[in-house]
């Protein structure tokens, strides 16, 4: 029975270590949700294609061409028998794919609005930490410049570093340079000419 407990315990002490699960943040959690939301939204579109760049030439091709020349094109194959016979135009794929693009393109414009204005609220979340975080910046200049400020020194350069990587703030508008002024070519040399008014009578210039 010793011998058995032994060889547990060796073993277990042999197998290398489990490795740690990162924690996943509560904001992580909500995205998870909110994307597999998305993907369930997504599977109810009938025939929903994902973009491809061997198609996408294609697609940018037609999009030029107007809903009314398709409906046109529906009303002459659908009153000539010769074209009907050619079976080079499907009038029922047609009038679907325009009600198909009609009912769709509403969730379209409402899908680019939700992803610009989730950007959005990314960007305001981080302007509203940012601001107060360069004001603290420039106060812990202030306190870096007195001798006895080492720890504010410390993190005055660590911030200086971590702000250039980012890129420096950006100049006021208006700080432009003023336009140069093309100069002004000197008078070619020579014998000066006289103005015709002050001439003295008899005279010619």
């Amino acid at each position: 029975m010793s011998r058995a407990v032994n060889k547990d315990a060796t073993q277990a002490a042999e197998a290398p270590p489990a490795p740690d699960t990162p924690t996943i943040t509560h904001y992580e959690q909500v995205a998870a949700n909110v994307s597999k939301a998305i993907d369930e939204l997504l599977a109810l579109i009938p025939n929903f294609v994902a973009s491809h760049p061997s198609t996408k030439g294609f697609v940018r091709a037609q999009k030029s061409v107007s809903d009314d020349f398709l409906i046109s094109a529906i009303a002459a194959v659908e009153e000539s028998p010769e074209l009907q016979a050619l079976n080079q135009f499907d009038v029922t794929q047609a009038r679907d794919a325009l009600q198909f693009s009609q009912a769709f393109r509403p969730i379209k414009d409402k899908l680019n609005a939700g992803a610009a204005n989730v950007g959005f609220s990314i960007d305001l979340r981080r302007a509203n930490v940012i601001s107060p975080a360069l004001q603290a910046y420039d106060l812990i200049k202030g306190l870096a410049r007195n001798p006895a400020g080492t720890t504010a020194a410390s993190h005055a350069g660590n911030l200086k570093r971590d702000l250039g990587r980012s890129g420096k703030r950006r100049k006021k508008a208006g700080s432009a340079p003023a336009p140069t002024v093309p100069p002004v070519s000197a008078p070619a040399t020579g014998s000066p000419v006289t103005p015709r008014e002050n001439l003295k009578p008899g005279t010619t210039a």
